[in-house]
């Protein structure tokens, strides 16, 4: 009975292993369908997402080209009016430094002309005090006093009469003799010399040198009331004697000094 048995159990093992290799062939198949089922589907969505991004990669390039080109256009365009201020600026800076070259050159000359025109200046006025150093200047002669004569004559027995005959034995021979270019004052008016004032002689000087000689007055003026000598040599030099010194001075600056830094202090 066992034995029975075990020939049924026998015969229905390889039913069970023909049943089983169906099933696992059946599954297989169905496996092998659904991975290409699975292939298929899934690489469609990929390759439809892998165009997309291209085509996105591509757009953004294209637009970033067109960005470029335009902003490149704008730059030169912006560009171009900047050259032309830049010539224009290197233009101006090379105008600049010629006129500056120029002006430099222009200052110099004019220094220079200044320079020469002051040696002319002082050059003409020596002249002009030499060519008048033999001539005299007679002031406080009443007006009319000549009475018709020739000045020449009249101004000749004048300083015979005023100086006396030690000096004068005879006229003095006079080149010329005239009165100073000045308005006769009119009926009424105080004449230019006073009746009766004594007669003072000066020695005749340009207006110019005048001007100079008389910008010592200040210091003159102090220096005598310290009792200091002085004399004021020709054309315009102030010569000073103190504490047995000998100074000479070229101008009133320079006596001003002296005079506040020696004489004022004593």
């Amino acid at each position: 009975m066992s034995s029975s048995k075990l020939k049924k159990n026998s015969a229905q093992t390889p039913t069970i292993t023909r049943a089983s290799t169906s099933i696992a062939g059946k599954l297989s198949a169905w496996a092998s369908t659904s991975n290409d089922g699975e292939d298929a589907t899934g690489s469609l969505p990929a390759t439809t997402e892998t165009i997309s991004m291209k085509q996105l990669v591509a757009e953004q390039a294209k637009q970033r080209a067109g960005l470029k080109e335009d902003v490149s256009h704008l730059i030169q365009e912006s560009l171009k009016p900047l050259g032309s201020f830049q010539a224009r600026l290197v233009a101006t800076e090379t105008i600049a430094g010629e006129n500056f070259e120029r002006l430099t050159t222009a200052e110099a000359t004019i220094k220079a002309l200044q320079a020469q025109n002051q040696t002319l200046m002082d050059h003409v006025d020596d002249i002009e005090n030499r060519s008048r150093r033999s001539n005299l200047r007679i002031v406080n002669i009443p007006e009319g006093s000549e009475n018709g004569k020739d000045p020449v004559k009249f101004i000749a027995e004048l300083l015979v009469e005023c100086v006396g005959p030690d000096v004068f034995t005879e006229p003095p021979e006079l080149e010329r003799a005239h009165r100073s270019l000045a308005t006769k004052p009119k009926d009424g008016k105080p004449a230019r010399p006073f009746v009766g004032s004594p007669l003072r002689f000066y020695p005749d000087l340009s207006s110019a040198l005048a001007r100079k000689r008389a910008e010592y007055n200040g210091v003159k003026q102090a220096l005598y009331k310290k009792g200091v000598r002085f004399r004021l040599m020709h054309p315009a030099r102030l010569v000073v004697t103190f504490e047995a010194q000998t100074f000479t001075f070229d101008s009133p600056e320079e006596a001003q000094e002296f005079y506040k830094r020696r004489v004022a202090k004593e």
